[in-house]
């Protein structure tokens, strides 16, 4: 049953002229005589009395009066909760990002964005890889800052920004000098960062090392914690520079041989990657990032 109609009926009771009805809300008289008509055959019941002095309601009408009234103001309470939803959902922007880029990238960006679009508040989900993307693909996220996964960016539109080299985590003892060859991880102790940072480093591992891959220890330690055990000489691990930017210590680091980066990016829903909030957040991040890469005079981060 369509609200309008049912609107327009009890209009044209309360006026008591199809033509006063009519006339307030638009319609020509036999437009809207056309919609009672199709609303009386969609109920199967005549609703209205037509006489030259205008109309009321039929004995069947005036039993569902009460009905159609509450019909009315609960499509009315919907309408008005879909608008306010619509307002609210239009002035937040979920965003997704691993702690990393939390710490170092989005302080600057966000104040960017703010100056451009100070009326959109910016909620911020902390997690790792594979928690990403769920969100992103489950609708609980309105984009995200990730590291291009080909499998798990399908269904996604992805925006890159920066390539994040991937670097050893040795101890200062270690004797190693310039770069690490990635032959060089075979049958070491290995410490696995968590949060899924393992779709980046088993890859490489396998494309490098063949059979002889290192003694893998799965933690769930947070990126300092695995510091602090290479620290104590409890192992080795990779991290991304963007990552050890935040982390002080004395461990040593060095690029591997042959470089290897993570690239880094932010991916929405097909569905959403047109949203202007989503363009002009996007296009602050890539302005911010083009900033720093000029500062530091590379093309990386």
């Amino acid at each position: 049953m369509d609200s309008k109609k049912v609107h327009a009926l009890l209009l044209a009771v309360e006026r008591g002229s199809l033509t006063s009805a009519a006339a307030e809300l638009g319609y020509t008289q036999s437009g809207l005589t056309h919609m009672m008509n199709a609303l009386e055959e969609e109920v199967g019941l005549n609703l209205l009395v037509r006489s030259k002095n205008g109309v009321c309601l039929s004995p069947a009408g005036q039993a569902l009066r009460p009905a159609m009234q509450a019909f009315l103001d609960a499509s009315l309470d919907l309408e008005e909760e879909a608008a306010h939803l619509r307002q609210r959902s239009s002035s937040t922007l979920r965003l997704g990002s691993y702690s990393s880029i939390a710490s170092t990238w989005l302080p600057a960006i966000v104040a960017s964005f703010r100056k451009v679009d100070p009326n959109t508040d910016v909620i911020i989900d902390v997690g790792g890889i594979p928690d990403i993307y769920e969100k992103l693909k489950n609708d609980q996220l309105d984009c995200a800052f990730v590291s291009y996964q080909e499998s798990l960016c399908a269904g996604l539109h992805y925006f890159h920004l920066a390539d994040d080299p991937l670097l050893a985590i040795l101890p200062e003892t270690d004797s190693h000098t310039g770069v690490f060859p990635i032959s060089d991880f075979s049958e070491q102790e290995f410490l696995m960062p968590s949060d899924g940072f393992d779709i980046d480093i088993l890859p490489l591992f396998s494309r490098h090392l063949g059979k002889e891959l290192p003694r893998i220890r799965y933690t769930n330690l947070s990126d300092s914690a695995i510091v602090s055990m290479v620290e104590h000489n409890l192992g080795i691990s990779l991290l991304s520079e963007l990552i050890m930017e935040d982390i002080h210590s004395t461990v040593m680091t060095l690029p591997l041989d042959p470089p290897v980066f993570r690239r880094l990016g932010i991916a929405a829903s097909d569905r959403q990657q047109n949203d202007k909030v989503i363009r002009r957040f996007i296009r602050c991040a890539q302005a911010v990032i083009d900033d720093m890469a000029a500062e530091t005079g590379s093309s990386v981060i």
